[in-house]
């Protein structure tokens, strides 16, 4: 058996239930066209399109890793094109080793939220300001020279070189 890997374009419009269901029927034709396992998936979330396919400048990416014997490859690919939701699709022949592993499910105990985070990187002996105090800027003082106008330089300015 060899390793193929499948990603497709979901119209941007399909969101929540509805890109489950089209990932799962998607899934369906996969097994209808005798890929043996389903080894990886992945919903990438919703990006640009460097061109516009069907008119959508967006589209919601999809990855799909399996291992098949490549001779339904062919119907697979028509299957997909003939689907109104899926915009764009390809399969490749990859390597075992660049199968994905599916990523681990974080426990509902060690879940942290923002201000746990927050709370844990502060010192516990310097207090938190909500508001950040702004330092005023210096004020730009007058130069004079003799015979000549002050002249106002302001503080990230060079100063101004002096005629001979």
């Amino acid at each position: 058996m060899r390793f193929y890997e499948s990603i497709f374009v979901v119209h941007p419009a399909i969101e929540d239930n509805a890109l489950d269901r089209v990932v799962d029927e998607s899934i369906q034709l996969f097994e209808k066209r005798g890929v043996e396992e389903i080894l990886y998936k992945e919903i990438m979330g919703k990006k640009r399109l460097a061109y516009p396919i069907e008119k959508q400048r967006f589209g919601t990416y999809v990855l799909i890793q399996f291992r098949s014997d490549g001779a339904g490859n062919g119907q697979l690919n028509r299957d997909l094109e003939l689907k109104d939701n899926i915009l764009a699709h390809l399969i490749v022949r990859i390597e075992e080793n660049e199968v994905r592993e599916e990523k681990a499910e974080p426990e509902s105990e060690s879940v942290e939220t923002a201000e746990d985070q927050v709370e844990a990187t502060v010192p516990e002996d310097k207090p938190v300001d909500d508001e950040v105090a702004e330092e005023p800027a210096e004020e730009a003082e007058p130069v004079e020279a003799e015979g000549e106008e002050p002249q106002v330089v302001e503080a990230n300015d060079p100063q101004p070189e002096e005629a001979e």
